[in-house]
C-alpha cells in the first residue's frame, strides 16, 4: 500500500519557510527598535530643550535680582561698618562727658571720638581706675593701642601702678595681663614692664622658662633667660 503525500495539510499549517519567518521577525524587531530609538531621541531632545529654557530663564532672573539688589549693598555695608550715631545718643554721651569735666564738645567731635573707639563709658571706666586727669588725647591713644579697663585693672591686681605711657607701650608689644600673670606664677613677681616687653618681643614663653628652670634651677634670673633666648633664635 503506497503512502500518498498530502501537501495541502502542510500548507494549511504554515506555507512559509522557517528561515524566512525568522528573518521577518528579526526585521520587525529592528524596525521597532529604530522607532523606539527615534522616540527616545526626540524625548531627550525635548528634555534638553526644557532644561536649556529653564536655565536661560534662571540667568535672566538672577540678573534681574542682581540689578535690583547690588546697588544698595555698598550702602548697607557702609551703614554697618560706619554707623552714624543718632543725635539722641550724642546728646546722652555729651551729658556724661560734661559730668566728667569734658565740656564744649560738638557733635562732630563726639562722633570722631566714637569712631576711634572712645565712648563716655570707656573714659569713665579708665578714670575709675585712678586716671581722673585723663585727657581726650590720651583716651584716644589708649583706645588705639587696645588698652582696656580690664587689662588695666588686672595689672593693678598684680601689684603694678602703670602710667598711661606704660599701658600703651605694653599693649603695643602685645603684653597681656595673662602673660604677666604666668610670669609671676613662675616666681618672677618683680618682673618689670621693660622686661615684659623685651621677653614678649623676642618670644620668651612661660613654657621656655619652665624648661630652663627644670634644667638650671628655679632661681634662674630673667636676664639669663633673655640672653639664652637671644642667642638661640
Amino acid at each position: 500500500m503506497s503512502i500518498k503525500y498530502r501537501g495541502s495539510d502542510y500548507d494549511s499549517y504554515d506555507s512559509r519557510d522557517p528561515l524566512d519567518d525568522y528573518l521577518d521577525k528579526a526585521e520587525r524587531r529592528a524596525i521597532r527598535k529604530e522607532h523606539e530609538g527615534r522616540r527616545s531621541g526626540n524625548s531627550n531632545l525635548r528634555n534638553f530643550a526644557v532644561i536649556f529654557i529653564i536655565a536661560l530663564a534662571g540667568v535672566f532672573v538672577i540678573r534681574g535680582v542682581q540689578n535690583f539688589s547690588i546697588s544698595p549693598i555698598p550702602d548697607v555695608i557702609e551703614s554697618i561698618t560706619n554707623p552714624q550715631p543718632s543725635e539722641d545718643l550724642l546728646n546722652r554721651m555729651n551729658a556724661l562727658m560734661i559730668e566728667m569735666g569734658y565740656t564744649d564738645l560738638t557733635n562732630e567731635q563726639l562722633t570722631e571720638l566714637r569712631s576711634q573707639g572712645v565712648t563716655a563709658t570707656y573714659i569713665s571706666n579708665i578714670r575709675s581706675l585712678g586716671y581722673e586727669d585723663l585727657t581726650l588725647e590720651d583716651a584716644v591713644r589708649l583706645s588705639q593701642a587696645d588698652v582696656s579697663s580690664t587689662f588695666t585693672a588686672m595689672l593693678q591686681e598684680l601689684g603694678y601702678e602703670p602710667t598711661v605711657e606704660d599701658l600703651i607701650n605694653l599693649r603695643r608689644a602685645d603684653v597681656t595681663a595673662f602673660y604677666t600673670s604666668n610670669i609671676h606664677d613662675l616666681g618672677y613677681r618683680d618682673v618689670t614692664f621693660d622686661q615684659l616687653i623685651r621677653m614678649q618681643r623676642i618670644g620668651v614663653s612661660p613654657e621656655l622658662i619652665s624648661q630652663l628652670q627644670a634644667e638650671r634651677g628655679e632661681d634662674l634670673p630673667l636676664e639669663e633667660i633673655i640672653r639664652y633666648r637671644i642667642s638661640n633664635q
